[in-house]
């Protein structure tokens, strides 16, 4: 599926400092995407959007969503330290390219 997106990255410090950072202002790809946190575990947060096109909202009475997951899950790096980043879901094409631009300007910065 196009929507489909698998990612992983390597962030600076702790994953439970980390994870509490995501949690408490997570990156603007994320909030300025329309994500919205639903659900968390202990090394885990999900974030949802419903992405339902207007046409479809209409044509189904409002009974119909189409609706948009990422899981981003932070464990333990390597003995260097840092936490492991993955982010797996579905993500539009805009949020999708802000992804990939983030996890670029990490790779350029480190």
């Amino acid at each position: 599926m196009a929507d489909e997106l698998t990612l992983a990255f390597t962030l600076p410090g702790r994953d439970a400092d980390v994870r509490a950072a995501w949690r408490a202002e997570p990156p603007a790809f994320l909030a300025g995407g329309g994500y919205e946190r639903i659900d968390e575990s202990y090394d885990t947060l999900v974030y949802e959007d419903d992405v339902t096109a207007k046409g479809t909202r209409l044509l189904m009475f409002g009974m119909a969503t189409t609706l948009y997951r990422l899981s981003v899950t932070f464990r333990p790096g390597d003995a260097a330290g840092g936490t492991h980043v993955t982010i797996t879901g579905q993500a539009k094409d805009g949020v999708r390219d802000a992804i990939l631009r983030y996890a670029d300007e990490l790779r350029s910065a480190g």
